[in-house]
């Protein structure tokens, strides 16, 4: 029962602060800086790729996604460790790890990719360059978005396994 209330607590959390913090860089910083590799080909093709300015922008912003994106699930897993009196199983350190990264993984899909990108389209998610595509290029964006979610999850299995036998063995 600690397991499940600290996922859903910690798992909530983070995807709130994952989702708000890419929110912020598209809307701030545009889709050139950050996600432009994540947009399909058909898209990026119709435009100059990403300027050593843009890529360094995007290198320095990905920092912080990072320190969150590992160190959140990292941090709730030694405080459930705490919970548990000093000593975590390793299963449970590793669906702790996983559960809160999926949180991230399905907030960032259905928000972000699906709803915000794929759905409603404002045009401060369409790459300059790119506005006759929005009606039906940005709206395809839907399937390419979940097949790359769905490889992310063996990203996420294998380092929330190294991640829980680092909190248990270390």
């Amino acid at each position: 029962m600690i397991l499940i209330e600290n996922v859903l607590l910690h798992g909530s959390v983070f995807a709130v602060l994952l989702t708000l913090y890419l929110l912020a860089v598209m809307r701030g910083l545009g889709p050139r800086i950050w996600a432009f590799n994540d947009y399909p080909k058909e898209i990026t093709d119709n435009v100059p790729p990403q300027t050593e300015r843009e890529r360094r922008i995007g290198a320095y912003i990905g920092i912080p996604f990072f320190i969150l994106g590992l160190g959140f699930p990292l941090i709730s897993t030694i405080l459930l460790e705490g919970l548990y009196g000093g000593t975590i199983p390793i299963l449970d350190a590793f669906l702790n790890f996983f559960a809160i990264f999926m949180f991230g993984n399905f907030a960032d899909l259905v928000i972000l990719d699906l709803l915000i990108l794929g759905t409603i389209t404002p045009d401060w998610v369409i790459i300059p360059g790119t506005e006759h595509m929005k009606d039906k290029e940005y709206k395809d964006f839907k399937l390419y978005h979940a097949k790359g979610h769905v490889k992310g999850i063996v990203l996420m299995a294998i380092f929330s396994l190294l991640f829980a036998a680092a909190v248990v063995f270390i």
